[in-house]
C-alpha cells in the first residue's frame, strides 16, 4: 500500500482556484504517537505531476516576491521539522476584526498571513513534540513549517541503517565492558552512556539533524538490568553452592548463617581456634560384622550414622567426616557458636540415648547389641580445609582433637568420656562420676576424666 498516493482532491471552487495558488495541506502524523514531526514538500499525481504543499508553495511565492531561490533541503516528499514556538505562541487576531477595520490592512505590512481555523471543536487541531499537553491549531502548524524552511529549521534524518549500526555497536561495546565491571559500575556506565546518548541526540537536533534518540538509552537500560539479574543470579548460585558444601558438614542453621552473606570461599588453609571435639563409635563393631550379614550391618551402620548426623546438627556442630564406624564432630568451628562445650555435651548426651533406643530395635531384629562410646575434649586445634584444590577435607588437627579420640576409645558401652577442661567449663550443668586419671596413648601425662551420669533441667524435646 503507497500510504503517499494521490486518491481524491479537495480543490476550492473555480472562480477562487482561478485567483489562487493551491497547495496540499495533508497534515503528516507519525504512526507510532500521531505527533506531527514532519510534512509534507510535494504530492507526487497519478499523471506524475508534483504538486506542492501548502506550506511549500507560500514559502516559494514568498521567496519569488523577495528575489530570492527557494531552497528545499530534500528532494523526498517529506522533511522534517523544528518548532519555532509552542501553540499560541504566534500573534493571531480575529478575522472579523480584519473586516471591520478595527486592525488596520497596514498591520500586516511585510508580514505572512495565515488564514484559517483557531478555535476548538473545528476538527483542526494536532499535538506536536513541543507541548504534549495541549494541541496545536493546523494553521500554526504551517506557521511553524513556513518558519522552518525560511530560517533552515528543517532536519535531515538520520537513515535507519545507520542508527542501528551504531546502537548495535553501543550494545557490543557496552557487554564487553560491563562483564568486567561490578554492578554498581554497571550502572554507572550504563546511565552514563544513555545520558550522553540523550545529550547527543539534542546536540545533532539543534544542529539540524532528527534521529531515533531512544534506542541506545533503552538498550543501555536493558543491560543494565540484565547484568544487575545475572548478578543476583551468581549471586544465588554462589550461595546454593555454599550451602550444598556445607550441608554435609553443619547443621541447616549454620548453613543458613553462612549463606546470608555469602563471603566464605572454600579454600586449602586452617585457623586455630579454640574448639569442642566429639569422638563416637560403635563397640564391638568388628566381630558384630562379622556375625550379620552385609545388608544387616548396612542397615546397622546407617541407623547408627542417623543418629549421630541429626543430634550433631540438632546443637549446631559440624559433621567432619566418618572413619568405618567412628564419627567426628567439631564445634565451634568453622564459624563461632555460642556456648559450643555445653552444646557438645547435649549431642553426646543425646546420641548415647538415642543408642539406647536404638539397641532395642537391633536387638529385637537381629538379637545383637549396639553400644556407644562417646569422648569430648575441648582446647585450641588448627582447624581449615587440608588437601588439595580440587578435593579437600574440612577438618580439625592438634592434640585437643587426639585427645578427643583416645577418651572415646576409653569410654564403656553407652557412656560419655569428658576431660577436665570440658568439666571446668560446664560442671554447674551436668552430674559425673570421677573416673580418674588414665593414660592415653601418645601422650606423656595421664588426662583426669569424667563420665557423665546426667544434664541438669535438659528436655531433649526442646532443645532446638
Amino acid at each position: 500500500v503507497d500510504g503517499m498516493a494521490v486518491q481524491e482532491k479537495v480543490i476550492p471552487y473555480e472562480s477562487l482556484r482561478e485567483a489562487t495558488t493551491q497547495g496540499f495541506v495533508n497534515a503528516l502524523m507519525d504512526e507510532d504517537d500521531s505527533i506531527i514531526r514532519s510534512s509534507f514538500l510535494y504530492f507526487e499525481e497519478s499523471d506524475g505531476t508534483k504538486s506542492q504543499s501548502f506550506s511549500a508553495a507560500i514559502y516559494s511565492k514568498y521567496m519569488k516576491e523577495m528575489g530570492l531561490e527557494a531552497v528545499y533541503p530534500t528532494n523526498d516528499e517529506a522533511m522534517a521539522f523544528r518548532y519555532s514556538g509552542n501553540p499560541g505562541e504566534y500573534e493571531n487576531v480575529s478575522l472579523v476584526d480584519v473586516l471591520d477595520g478595527t486592525i488596520p490592512a497596514e498591520a500586516f505590512n511585510g508580514c505572512i498571513v495565515l488564514v484559517g481555523a483557531y478555535a476548538k471543536g473545528m476538527m483542526d487541531a494536532y499535538f506536536v513534540p513541543v507541548d504534549r499537553a495541549e494541541q496545536m491549531y493546523g494553521v500554526e502548524i504551517h506557521a511553524n513549517v513556513i518558519q522552518a524552511l525560511l530560517e533552515s529549521r528543517t532536519l535531515v534524518t538520520i537513515p535507519n541503517l545507520l542508527d542501528a549500526l551504531i546502537a548495535a555497536i553501543i550494545a557490543m561495546a557496552l557487554a564487553f565492558v560491563c562483564d568486567r565491571l561490578s554492578v554498581g559500575k554497571v550502572v554507572v556506565v550504563c546511565l552514563s552512556v544513555a545520558m550522553i546518548k540523550l545529550a547527543l541526540g539534542l546536540l545533532l537536533f539543534r544542529l539540524g539533524y532528527s534521529g531515533n534518540v531512544l534506542v541506545v538509552p533503552i538498550i543501555s537500560v536493558l543491560i543494565a538490568i540484565y547484568y544487575i539479574a545475572m548478578h543476583y543470579y551468581k549471586a544465588r548460585a554462589a550461595k546454593l553452592s555454599i550451602e550444598r558444601a556445607f550441608s554435609k558438614y553443619v547443621a541447616p542453621q549454620v548453613v543458613n548463617e553462612i549463606a546470608k552473606d555469602g563471603t566464605y570461599e572454600l579454600r586449602l588453609g586452617g585457623e586455630n581456634r579454640n574448639i569442642a571435639v566429639l569422638f563416637v563409635d560403635i563397640r564391638g563393631f568388628t566381630p558384630l560384622s562379622e556375625s550379620l550379614e552385609p545388608e544387616q550391618v548396612v542397615d546397622i551402620l546407617n541407623g547408627y550414622l542417623a543418629l549421630t548426623t541429626e543430634s550433631i546438627f540438632r546443637h549446631g556442630g559440624t559433621l567432619d567426616k566418618f572413619v568405618g564406624d567412628a564419627t567426628m564432630a567439631v564445634f565451634n568451628a568453622p564459624f563461632d557458636t555460642e556456648d559450643y562445650v555445653y552444646k557438645a555435651i547435649l549431642t553426646a548426651w543425646d546420641i548415647v540415648q538415642g543408642g539406647n533406643r536404638i539397641e532395642k530395635e537391633f536387638l529385637e531384629r537381629y538379637g545383637k547389641h549396639v553400644g556407644f562410646g562417646v569422648g569430648v575434649n575441648c582446647g585450641p586445634a588448627v582447624v581449615g580445609n587440608v588437601g588439595c584444590e580440587n578435593r579437600m577435607d574440612f577438618t580439625a588437627i592438634g592434640d585437643t582433637v587426639n585427645t578427643a579420640a583416645r577418651l572415646e576409645a576409653n569410654a564403656p558401652r553407652s557412656t560419655v568420656y569428658i576431660s577436665g577442661a570440658v568439666y571446668e567449663q560446664v560442671k554447674d550443668r551436668i552430674t559425673v562420676e570421677e573416673v580418674g586419671e588414665i593414660p592415653l596413648k601418645g601422650k606423656s601425662k595421664g588426662v583426669f576424666v569424667y563420665s557423665i551420669t546426667g544434664i541438669n533441667n535438659y528436655n531433649p524435646d526442646s532443645e532446638v
